[in-house]
């Protein structure tokens, strides 16, 4: 068994991904559980998008490799049409909600919600139901 001084005991590596992301988890290997459920919640949101009528697809080996010279990322949503540039997106899943609820807290009962840090762009939250009544305009 090898052994990874930054993240410990390294085996078994073909049956396990390793992580390469934002999350500070980048190197440490992803266990198939993990992986399955990531998969999972991967594969209902591109279920949600096609229920909607708007194209969706998982990315290979998701979050694990560059795809079409994008930075790694989960699941491509075309809402302008199928033969438009995709919005790459990135899809985080917690079943308790840890690093979410403060989120939800924020949003209450609102249609967005906007986080604003200085000097950087607002990155904005929006609830399903926004987010599908913007796709729906989209495809008129």
């Amino acid at each position: 068994m090898a052994r990874d001084v930054a993240h410990g005991p390294l085996h078994r590596r073909d049956a396990r991904a390793v992580l390469d992301d934002p999350d500070g988890f980048e190197g440490r290997v992803m266990g198939k559980p993990s992986r399955d459920k990531g998969a999972r919640r991967e594969r209902q949101i591109v279920a949600l998008h096609v229920e909607l009528g708007v194209k969706a697809e998982r990315v290979p080996l998701s979050g694990a490799a560059k795809f079409r010279n994008t930075e790694k990322s989960d699941v491509d949503i075309y809402p302008f049409g199928p033969e438009t540039a995709p919005f790459v997106t990135e899809v985080k899943a917690r079943a308790n909600g840890e690093g979410f609820v403060q989120l939800e807290r924020w949003l209450g009962a609102n249609d967005a919600l906007f986080l604003m840090r200085d000097r950087a762009d607002p990155l904005v939250v929006l609830p399903w139901e926004t987010w599908a009544s913007l796709l729906e305009v989209t495809k008129r």
